[in-house]
């Protein structure tokens, strides 16, 4: 019995009147004077347990040795006679060993699992990111078994510096072929197509001319990339008005170049007019498609585009093809990354298995040791050598000892009950 669950004011201490009343009781004879047994102190019928108690403190003068000795001797008695009723120990050590039973089985299924997941849960994970990094072994070693092109990286990197020089092309020619088409006056020192599209100065000269003249030339090559940007974007487009939109932009595309190359071949033809002895016609549009140096122009500038565009496809595609071996690759190792997680996370249930299968070990030698080596006292007692105390108690206050002295053997209780009488306590 733990001494917490005690009925309240058991071992309260009397007053000063309740002290007079009990020593004229005393006086009277209310508890008679008994001689105890030398044999057996527990064996006296004609004791009550409280008066027993009184009797004792009387024989000791209420001293703490006296009440040592005492709980001492009622304790040695009572377990003596236990022990020797074998009946009552088996019922007594009942719930202990249903308990102990009870932990030897709840271990079993510990190991059983913990063998479990060793042995097959672990295994089939670890099985399983073999099996993915086998994957990406393959996919690494076989790329176009996944993209279905077997030219792989090599495709990329070709198609990446062609349109990279491509690009420098492109800038370069519609950078200059704009400044002279929109801003350049032409000398006859300077006639003839190359020196019309490629101006080494076409963009210190537009800088010189002008800041917002600098931006426009620097700006109108985007204007072409992007016309071939939105045709690949348009390619994307499900149905036949993608073919439309393609169509469209190509045209575009077209007139301007043709527009540019009309304004570059009209300056050189009128420059040659004004400098000519002869009469020559005024520049026209028919003329313009019978001249070799406006489809020059247009070769040179549209045709290259055009080519660009297509480049810009082929790289766009590889990268795609390159980018899904990427993302597969990556795919992967984020299930490998799961599956290790998961084997973490068996790591952990088995640690907290092992910690729960110690704990019951440890509980388990307890319990043994204590079915084995220990003799059960009944609960009962415990309340007897209470009874016993309040007589003790009701001695000392009937003959005016102090509450130290009081306190003192009532600690004497709480601490014989704690080394000798305290039992193993059964988890629920």
């Amino acid at each position: 019995m733990n001494l917490n669950n005690l009925p309240k004011g058991i071992f309260k201490l009397k007053s000063n009147t309740d002290q007079v009343k009990e020593t004229a009781a005393a006086n009277t004879n209310n508890f008679p004077q008994i001689e105890s047994s030398s044999n057996s102190l527990l064996q006296n019928d004609n004791l009550t347990v409280e008066r027993f108690g009184f009797n004792s403190a009387r024989e000791n003068n209420g001293s703490n040795i006296g009440l040592s000795i005492c709980l001492n001797r009622i304790y040695l008695d009572h377990k003596k006679r236990v022990t020797e009723d074998d009946l009552q120990q088996a019922e007594l050590k009942k719930p202990y060993k249903l308990k102990l039973h009870d932990l030897i089985v709840e271990n079993e299924g510990f190991e059983k699992r913990i063998e479990k997941i060793k042995k097959e849960e672990i295994v089939f994970v670890n099985n399983k990111i073999d099996q993915l990094k086998n994957k990406i072994s393959e996919i690494k070693a076989k790329p176009e078994e996944l993209t279905g092109d077997k030219s792989g990286k090599a495709s990329f990197y070709i198609g990446l510096i062609i349109l990279s020089f491509l690009t420098i092309y492109l800038f370069i020619f519609y950078s200059s072929a704009s400044y002279s088409s929109f801003f350049k006056e032409f000398q006859i020192s300077e006639l003839g197509i190359a020196n019309s599209i490629f101006d080494p100065q076409a963009l210190s000269k537009a800088l010189n001319e002008g800041f917002t003249e600098l931006v426009l030339i620097l700006t109108i090559p985007a204007v072409f990339l992007g016309l071939g940007y939105l045709i690949h974007k348009f390619q994307e487009i499900k149905g036949i008005k993608k073919y439309f939109y393609i169509t469209f932009l190509v045209g575009v595309t077209f007139i301007f170049d043709s527009i540019i190359a009309y304004e570059i071949c009209e300056k050189i033809y009128n420059i040659k007019r004004t400098n000519s002895f002869t009469e020559i016609p005024e520049y026209s549009l028919s003329y313009a498609f019978k001249s070799i140096n406006f489809w020059l122009i247009i070769f040179a500038g549209f045709v290259v585009y055009l080519i660009w565009g297509l480049v810009f496809d082929f790289t766009i595609e590889s990268h795609e093809k390159l980018d899904k071996v990427r993302i597969a690759i990556s795919n992967l190792n984020d299930e490998i990354q799961s599956q290790e997680k998961i084997i973490d996370k068996l790591n952990l249930d088995i640690n907290q298995l092992e910690e729960k299968e110690n704990k019951n070990k440890a509980e388990i030698k307890k319990l043994t040791e204590l079915i084995e080596h220990t003799t059960i006292i009944p609960k009962e007692f415990e309340q007897y050598l209470f009874h016993f105390m309040q007589g003790w108690l009701h001695w000392m206050s009937a003959n005016l000892k102090n509450q130290t002295q009081q306190l003192e053997c009532e600690n004497t209780l709480k601490s014989f009950m704690n080394n000798n009488i305290k039992q193993f306590e059964l988890n629920s």
